[in-house]
């Protein structure tokens, strides 16, 4: 199974595991489960350490490519039928990283890993 990390899952993941859902837990440590992020992800993860939203350690391009790597996760290329079918989405959610991951999800037929309820409303396989 491939799982698609939601951003706040990610972050999570590399910096307060605890947080994480039992469920999203185990699909995480079964050596059988590949760990996709999307693009928006890393655009979104930036965007908030810069508005002093999110602190981390170091700066974005050094601390996400070191959890990417720690981690084993493989970041989605990011396609415009992804983008397109996010604006084709119905507005459960208004958040545009949400809503391209959700898009995301759908197109590729992915495992959503997340806590946040809309992504169920879109008809993802959500995981938590």
């Amino acid at each position: 199974m491939t799982l698609l990390l939601d951003t706040c899952a990610f972050i999570w993941l590399a910096s307060a595991p605890e947080l994480l859902g039992a469920k999203a837990v185990k699909a995480l440590d079964d050596p059988a489960n590949d760990r996709v992020l999307s693009l928006a992800s890393v655009w979104e993860v930036t965007l908030k350490h810069r508005t002093g939203k999110l602190p981390l350690p170091s700066q974005p391009e050094v601390w996400i490519e070191e959890q990417l790597r720690l981690q084993d996760i493989e970041v989605l290329p990011l396609q415009r039928v992804v983008l397109y079918r996010s604006g084709s989405l119905p507005p459960i959610h208004k958040d545009p990283f949400d809503r391209v991951i959700a898009a995301e999800a759908l197109h590729r037929d992915l495992r959503l890993l997340s806590p946040d309820e809309p992504f169920s409303k879109y008809g993802c396989a959500v995981l938590w």
